[in-house]
């Protein structure tokens, strides 16, 4: 076999190497409701969803009322111990916190001889602007489903209690509650499984664990027919400021796993997140997860797997991730040994390519400094692009990064990768060879397993492996460097890791961070900068020199195209954010919004320049325009107690809004509030906002004690969700919807108590 051909096959193996990569990523077929009553069906779930998620159900709202009634009705006839938890929960972070009353669902199937429970987590309640489908009814329905299963084969060791908290969206408030007055009090071993949504398509992904996971993690690989998620994941979540259910039992020090699926980012917490939109693949992936580790842990000892509790000794962590349609885990010490034994396989080929003439150091090191240049111009291209699109549609500096309809835009980038390293490659046939090049990249892959292997172990074996099986195949090569067809199978099967593991790795970057900041091109980058070995052309032809011109070009009319492909309309609506202020101190009233690049429909309301007002909530500029004043009284606020050390007030909404928000001009070191009937709730805010949700007629007490004493400046607003009440307001065209933030279409009536 010639080299064209040789290369040729190397290519095409590759590219289905990648695409089987792809699609096994993905979430598993659904299982209609016709399978037998001890399998997880999908489309069961799904008529649950559909039955339940009707209507949005903010905390406090009767429609959660309803729906918390129907779950405890449901899982009462499957035969649980069923009951709700009144209380009140508190969670601070990031100079804020979250306060209200809760109404969780918990409900118990005893065990035969229980060494501890299993418990499956998830929330009933939505925001105000949508239905909430996936977000989570998606994972209350795969809980009842999957109980369903469980309750049709022989009884379980072990308790399972299912947790449907309240009050998630409103500050996870739910689950601190639970754990603060039961968890912790819990001495037995505990398990949580917790089920989320960030979309409402894609795999069900394992993506954060409770520290010291390589029991839990064994269990989840060997227990799940299409386990789907990896350790990177976990580390990566581990780096980023976000929360769900699961951030309060890790608070606690007890062991879990957090599951979620987040295609489609842009249905999220919008009217888009409804049953017709939910995909049954993504549910699938829920209830697999649910019923298969409920089924594993069911009937072993659970005492190892919370040394908290039992005092076993702690473990590390273990790595995972999906390799050729099946899952790969090993113990956190081995992942050294990969990222050395890839370093000592590097060395191996250098040493053989410098006796053959074939390489240098100094060619090794300047190809390697190359790779990193050319991921930073894919970075850069792939920014600039953004920009470029911006320009030409501003709406998407409000509305990206996520996109209704991004495969054109995921196209176009993709194009664009292969414009960067096409051009690369052509530069790389002089200088400085076709094997510096490949060792070079293959350097810069071991290099980042080492590093990660000390700073985010779970995160290295997307580097190691891949530099493993460069170095070998580009050793191999070398010995076989007389017979162009074996070294090139060599240099492809070497290659095969890093396909594997980079692919799906890059597209689903793309759901992660969006299309704006170029991750996803760079791992896309470095993904082709691996196989240089394979790619780097054998002349600098003039067609060849038309390949990066060509990739420019498509990048450019993929772009165009997917900006009208992109528009919004009926079926995919453009987000807006639009909320009413009023001053009730002095009767002004004011439209707001947060867009960069209002619609027409939004600039009917706001005409002035980003400027920030006082009565806004939020510390960002916003436009702003005249609005008709309602006839409402402001925020009911009796300051009880004032001294220098702490202030108590009560507060409440004569016009009935269900949360109240209390701003202090001076930093809070703790925040105590007790609504009629449940226990006191308190955080630690560090900060000066407090957000009360769920407040009845009667109010709140609330207790603010500032860092330092001294007085307190106080601004309280009251806060309902909807303009429909404002006079003169006129409903969104089909075409635009609500901002998925929890500022848009409120009304907001604020005033202030001096200090």
């Amino acid at each position: 076999m010639g080299g064209m051909a040789a290369r040729f096959v190397s290519v095409l193996v590759l590219v289905l190497v990648g695409a089987f990569a792809f699609v096994d990523a993905g979430p598993p077929s659904p299982v209609p409701a016709s399978a037998g009553p001890g399998e997880f069906s999908a489309e069961r779930a799904k008529q649950t969803v559909a039955e339940l998620a009707r209507e949005p159900r903010p905390i406090g709202s009767p429609a959660s009322d309803r729906t918390r009634d129907e779950l405890v009705r449901r899982l009462d006839a499957a035969g649980l111990d069923t009951r709700i938890q009144s209380s009140a929960g508190a969670f601070a972070k990031n100079g804020s916190m979250s306060a209200g009353a809760v109404e969780n669902v918990v409900a118990t199937l005893p065990g035969t001889d229980p060494t501890g429970a299993i418990v499956l987590a998830a929330h009933y309640d939505s925001v105000a602007r949508g239905p909430g489908a996936a977000d989570d009814m998606s994972s209350v329905a795969s809980i009842l489903e999957a109980v369903r299963a469980l309750r049709t084969g022989p009884p379980l060791r072990n308790d399972i209690v299912v947790l449907i908290t309240d009050g998630e969206e409103s500050g996870l408030l739910g689950a601190q509650a639970w754990v603060r007055d039961e968890l912790v009090a819990d001495r037995r071993p505990v398990v949580t499984l917790n089920f989320e949504a960030r979309g409402v398509s894609g795999p069900s992904l394992m993506f954060q664990t409770s520290p010291g996971n390589d029991e839990l993690v064994r269990t989840y690989a060997d227990a799940l027919p299409h386990p789907t998620g990896d350790s990177s994941l976990v580390e990566f979540y581990r780096l980023l400021p976000n929360d769900t259910d699961f951030t309060n039992v890790l608070r606690a020090g007890r062991p879990g796993l957090n599951f979620a699926f987040i295609d489609q980012p842009t249905e999220y917490h919008t009217t888009g997140d409804n049953p017709s939109n939910l995909d049954a693949g993504s549910v699938q992936g829920h209830g697999d997860a649910a019923l298969g580790l409920t089924r594993a842990l069911g009937d072993r000892d659970l005492a190892p797997l919370d040394p908290g509790t039992s005092g076993a000794p702690e473990t590390g962590d273990r790595t995972y991730f999906r390799f050729l349609g099946g899952m790969v885990t090993y113990p956190g010490w081995f992942v050294w040994p990969v990222a050395g034994l890839a370093a000592v396989a590097l060395a191996g080929a250098i040493v053989l390519g410098r006796r053959g003439g074939l390489m240098s150091i100094r060619g090794t090191l300047g190809a390697a400094g190359a790779t990193l240049l050319v991921a930073g111009a894919g970075l850069g291209a792939a920014i600039g692009l953004w920009q470029l699109i911006t320009l030409v549609r501003p709406s998407y500096a409000d509305t990206g990064p996520f996109l209704a309809r991004p495969l054109v835009f995921q196209l176009a980038d993709v194009a664009l990768v292969v414009a960067v390293v096409a051009l690369w490659l052509l530069l790389l046939r002089r200088r400085p060879g076709r094997y510096a090049a490949a060792a070079g990249a293959c350097l810069v892959f071991t290099v980042l397993g080492l590093v990660t292997a000390f700073a985010t172990p779970g995160m290295s074996f997307l580097f190691a492996w891949p530099a493993l099986g460069l170095a070998l195949g580009l050793g191999v090569a070398i010995l076989l460097r007389e017979r162009p067809a074996a070294a090139t199978a060599a240099v492809t099967v070497g290659a095969i890791p890093a396909v594997v593991l980079l692919v799906p790795f890059g597209w689903a970057a793309f759901a992660l961070s969006g299309i704006s900041d170029g991750l996803p091109v760079v791992v896309l980058v470095l993904t082709l900068a691996a196989l240089t070995a394979v790619l780097v052309p054998t002349s600098t032809s003039g067609r060849r020199r038309w390949v990066p011109v060509g990739a420019l070009v498509l990048t450019l009319v993929l772009a165009g195209a997917a900006m009208l492909v992109d528009r919004p309309s009926s079926e995919h609506p453009q987000a807006t954010s639009l909320a009413f202020v009023q001053d009730a101190d002095t009767g002004v009233a004011t439209w707001v919004s947060e867009d960069t690049a209002p619609a027409d429909w939004t600039r009917r309301y706001v005409s002035s320049p980003p400027t920030r007002i006082p009565a806004w909530t939020d510390d960002v500029p916003v436009r702003t325009g005249p609005a008709p004043a309602l006839p409402v009284p402001g925020p009911a606020v009796t300051v009880v107690e004032r001294t220098p050390d702490r202030v108590v007030l009560q507060v409440a909404s004569p016009r009935g809004a269900p949360t109240v928000q209390v701003r202090s001009d001076r930093p809070l070191e703790s925040v105590t509030v007790v609504h009629p009937g449940r226990p006191p709730a308190s955080a630690s805010p560090d900060g000066s906002d407090v957000r009360l949700s769920a407040v009845p007629a009667t109010g709140v007490r609330v207790t603010l004690t500032p860092v330092e004493p001294g007085p307190v400046g106080l601004q309280v607003s009251d806060v309902s969700d909807g303009l429909g009440a404002v006079p003169g307001f006129v409903p969104r065209p089909p075409e635009l919807r609500g901002e998925a933030n929890r500022t848009s279409d409120q009304v907001l009536v604020t005033r202030r108590i001096p200090g």
